[in-house]
């Protein structure tokens, strides 16, 4: 047994990774949902919750958790899957299929936990907890290499021209207190505090290689781009949770939006003037109002779930939820959005719960052509499954695999006319190193895979 539970504590330590897009290199990717539980029901935890990072959704789910002291600390292991295809065309211009030019596959680690205490008095439960936990994550990483086509005729290694990279670190941690009470059966209010903290570095590079310099005479000058930024901020969120029936459950949760104090530099030069994507004009050509890297702002959000335990012979809990995000808080070029999630728990004759279920999410991205900036609206669906058990008596693991693809299109990271030098190249006059617009885009398919695992323990 001590082997088996060396084994489940190694899966979870090592298992704490995080891998995100190239898209939220910039704006962060918020992390809506920690726990394995949870996560294998779709994410789906508004009303009611077996774990301590259920509260994490909303805090009134702290009192329906076990009497007395608690523990809980998650992982999580996300594989993001970045291919970039560009349309390929016959020979009577006829668009054939897309060609993969560029395949990214990363991961980052990072960790969770928090402890509790629940006491019941009298007619009342009154809970509150700890927590350290990641919110934001700026990690993304990618990587491609500018290759000449000279020997490839002959079955030679294309030698390479230059390196390009972008890579992102840091993220926005959360230390959190929280508190709930319940009242009788008829239902539990909840308030978190979390004080936000932390930094991201992203640097973005061209680094031309030896013999490309040979080549051009040691004349091409390697090209870095950095973007360093600290955060501070206090956010706030309340929920509720009410019993209905025996059978069925209300939940309601709400944060407001957030404006972070942002300080650093890109390039040199103070965020506070650092414009980021567009600038607005007015019909003289006046410059009007700008987006700079020191605005950054996590949007209000709302949600609304159900908990329902059917009258089976085998424990059974259906959820679902319905979550309102004000996407315009963030940039007034994005719409607000509403995300859906809904997840089931079946507890088999061997006392072994199988968990599964859906979600439905909404995100944007800011693109620009030819001086114009325009939002992109990315919709991810995700299937989830996981199970969980019990050992040591007051000892409990969770696991859980969520899978989701979501498809979005963009243009080169890298722009073509950068290397736009013709001794570089074996067959110069036959290229065209313009850069391609939006007439002719690339088209994005990313696949994550997220492994999550927890131990809980009560005493």
């Amino acid at each position: 047994m001590k082997r088996v539970f060396f084994i489940i504590t190694l899966i979870t330590i090592i298992s704490g990774l995080y891998s995100y897009s190239i898209l939220e290199k910039e704006t962060g990717n918020i992390i809506g949902n920690l726990d394995p539980h949870s996560a294998a029901m779709g994410s789906a935890v508004g009303a009611g919750g077996f774990r301590l990072l259920d509260s994490m959704v909303n805090p009134a789910n702290l009192t329906s958790l076990e009497d007395g002291f608690g523990f809980q600390g998650t992982g999580s292991f996300l594989i993001d899957s970045d291919n970039r295809s560009l349309p390929m065309y016959n020979s009577f211009d006829a668009y054939c299929g897309d060609a993969v030019y560029a395949s990214n596959v990363n991961t980052f680690a990072d960790f969770a936990g928090g402890i509790y205490y629940n006491k019941a008095i009298s007619d009342f439960k009154l809970a509150a907890s700890f927590q350290y936990r990641p919110q934001v994550s700026f990690k993304a990483d990618y990587f491609e290499q500018v290759r000449n086509n000279r020997n490839s005729d002959e079955n030679g290694y294309p030698p390479k021209i230059a390196q390009n990279s972008i890579e992102s670190k840091g993220g926005i941690n959360a230390l959190v207190f929280q508190t709930a009470f319940k009242f009788k059966n008829i239902g539990s209010l909840g308030l978190e505090v979390a004080n936000l903290v932390g930094d991201s570095e992203m640097e973005r590079s061209v680094i031309w290689t030896p013999e490309a310099q040979d080549i051009m005479n040691d004349t091409l000058n390697d090209t870095i781009n950095t973007l360093d930024r600290e955060f501070t901020a206090i956010q706030f969120k309340v929920g509720a949770n009410i019993h209905i029936s025996p059978r069925f459950d209300l939940g309601l949760s709400f944060t407001p939006k957030v404006e972070l104090d942002v300080t650093g530099d890109k390039d040199g030069v103070d965020v506070d003037t650092a414009v980021f994507v567009y600038t607005k004009f007015d019909s003289t050509g006046t410059p009007t109002d700008s987006l700079t890297y020191a605005q950054h702002v996590l949007p209000m959000n709302a949600r609304v779930g159900f908990s329902f335990k059917p009258r089976n012979i085998m424990r059974t809990v259906m959820n679902c939820d319905v979550e309102y995000v004000k996407w315009s808080d963030t940039n007034p070029l994005y719409d607000d959005a509403i995300n859906y999630y809904i997840g089931v728990e079946h507890v088999l004759t061997n006392s072994i719960p199988f968990r599964f279920g859906f979600n439905y999410t909404t995100s944007y991205g800011l693109h620009e052509d030819s001086g114009f900036v325009f939002a992109n609206e990315i919709t991810t669906p995700t299937f989830t499954a996981g199970t969980g058990f019990t050992f040591l008596e007051k000892f409990t693991f969770d696991i859980s695999l969520e899978y989701s693809n979501r498809q979005y299109e963009a243009l080169d990271l890298f722009m073509d006319n950068y290397y736009d030098y013709e001794a570089l190249w074996e067959n110069y006059i036959y290229l065209n190193l313009q850069d391609r617009g939006w007439e002719n885009p690339d088209t994005v398919n990313e696949t994550f895979i997220n492994l999550k695992s927890a131990i809980s323990f009560t005493w």
